[in-house]
């Protein structure tokens, strides 16, 4: 009698490893971000935003700023109120010193937020940053375009 109740036991426990293990398989795991988050206390992080009121034609440099300090970029986003016109289109660009920092300018969707990705995330300290406009479509206009770079400094 006493082999029958430590085999059930054995057997109970090893049920329970397994229920434990399963759990652990299972659980639902958190999404992972398109963006990583930064925790609320890393050091030197800066937002730094820009607004154009208005983009209705292409702009070579329609944002230009020396970065007073070296720095990586960790994000770049952009994002348009409004757009009027026939089918528009608005790609954005932001370079250092004219090469691109972006794998391929940003498609912004005008009431969207649309999240760059990059290519190089290292500006030199005093490199000129720009950000170039496409845009595309019959008499497109786009209003309330904002441009976001999120930095840490070096």
């Amino acid at each position: 009698m006493r082999s029958v109740a430590c085999r059930l036991s054995s057997f109970a426990l090893g049920l329970a490893a397994l229920a434990a293990v399963s759990l652990l398989i299972l659980a639902p795991q958190p999404a992972e971000a398109a963006q990583p988050n930064l925790s609320l206390t890393a050091p030197d992080v800066q937002l730094v935003a820009f607004h154009v009121a208005t983009v209705d034609a292409d702009a070579t440099a329609a944002v230009r700023f020396e970065l007073p300090f070296p720095a990586d970029v960790l994000g770049v986003q952009a994002s348009a109120r409004a757009s009027t016109g026939t089918s528009p289109t608005l790609a954005v660009d932001v370079l250092e010193a004219g090469s691109t920092l972006l794998s391929a300018p940003m498609d912004v969707t005008a009431g969207a937020v649309t999240q760059g990705t990059l290519s190089d995330s290292v500006v030199a300290d005093e490199a000129e940053v720009t950000v170039d406009f496409t845009v595309g479509g019959t008499s497109p206009v786009f209003d309330d375009v904002i441009i976001v770079l999120t930095l840490s400094r070096r």
